[in-house]
C-alpha cells in the first residue's frame, strides 16, 4: 500500500542524491562513534535511549531546550513518564532478559534509576557522563542540516525542483 507523500518527504526524494550520501556517512561515523561509547554494545545505548525517550516529561513537548537547559535542568526533579523493563522489551524488540542485563549495567554505571514501583529514568549523571556521545549526535545532525540547506540552495537558485 503506497504511503502520503508529505512535502518534506517529496523534498527529500527530489534531492536523495545530495541527501542520503551525507546521511549515510555521517549515520556510519555516529553509530561508530556510540558502539565505542558504550563499550562495543549497541544493544546497552538502545536500552537507554529508549528510557530516555519513552520517559520524557510532557514539559519537553511545548517548546525547544537547548542542550545545557535540557541536561541542567532547575533544581527541581522533572516528572517523567514511569516505564518499566517489559515496556522496554515491547518497544525496543530487545528480548526482555537482555533488556533486564542492560539495565543492571546502566544501573551500576548510574546512568539510570529505578524507583520503588520498578519504574526507570534516566540521570543526570547520564547526560554528564555522555557529554562526548551527545556531541556526536550534534556533529550528526550538524551534518545533516548542512545537506538539507544545500539541497534548499540548489532549489531555490531553481537548479533543481
Amino acid at each position: 500500500m503506497p504511503t502520503r507523500q508529505t512535502e518534506e518527504g517529496e523534498f527529500i526524494g527530489e534531492n536523495f542524491g545530495a541527501i542520503w550520501p551525507v546521511h549515510l556517512a555521517a549515520f556510519t561515523r555516529f553509530l561508530t562513534q556510540l558502539r565505542k561509547r558504550f563499550d562495543g554494545d549497541l544493544d546497552l545505548m538502545l536500552v537507554l535511549a529508549v528510557i530516555g525517550e519513552r520517559t520524557q516529561p510532557e514539559s519537553w513537548a511545548p517548546g525547544l531546550l537547548t542542550y545545557r537547559q535540557l541536561t541542567r535542568g532547575r533544581d527541581e526533579e522533572r516528572l517523567q513518564y514511569p516505564i518499566n523493563v517489559q515496556s522496554v522489551a515491547d518497544y525496543s524488540g530487545i528480548p526482555r532478559e537482555t533488556v533486564r542485563r542492560k539495565i543492571a549495567l546502566l544501573q551500576r554505571k548510574g546512568w539510570i534509576t529505578r524507583d520503588d514501583d520498578g519504574c526507570l529514568s534516566v540521570s543526570r549523571a547520564a547526560a554528564t557522563e555522555l557529554e562526548d556521545a551527545t556531541g556526536d549526535s550534534i556533529a550528526y545532525l550538524a551534518a545533516l542540516l548542512i545537506a538539507f540547506d544545500t539541497a534548499r540552495g540548489r532549489r531555490d537558485d531553481g537548479r533543481s525542483k
